[in-house]
């Protein structure tokens, strides 16, 4: 199986000059200080999911998703609108993430 390096400091850095802060990566996953979005790396080049939390806003959906993508754009990276997630957290305090695809 061929893996391709995912470009986290990228990402990363589009996330900080967009004025968001990355609070985890944890394999694929990369996670946003507010949990109003998660990005999500596809498993060839560098195209990201991107999902937003069930919480958040609708106003702040639509201006995350059109800061993000054109900026992405711009430096090489593509990233796709899938859907929606929550986080529960369980009895043994491990979290559990739902995704909600489109």
């Amino acid at each position: 199986m061929e893996h391709s390096l995912r470009p986290l400091g990228t990402v990363i850095q589009l996330l900080e000059e967009l004025g968001h802060e990355v609070s985890y990566a944890y394999e694929d996953l990369v996670f946003v200080n507010d949990n109003d979005f998660l990005l999500q790396f596809e498993n060839t080049g560098p195209v990201l999911n991107l999902f937003f939390n069930q919480s958040c806003q609708k106003t702040a959906v639509d201006t995350i998703e059109q800061s993000i993508i054109p900026a992405a754009d711009k430096i090489g990276l593509s990233i796709i609108k899938k859907g929606l997630y929550n986080v529960t957290e369980q009895p043994d305090e491990n979290l559990k993430i739902e995704f909600f695809e489109n």
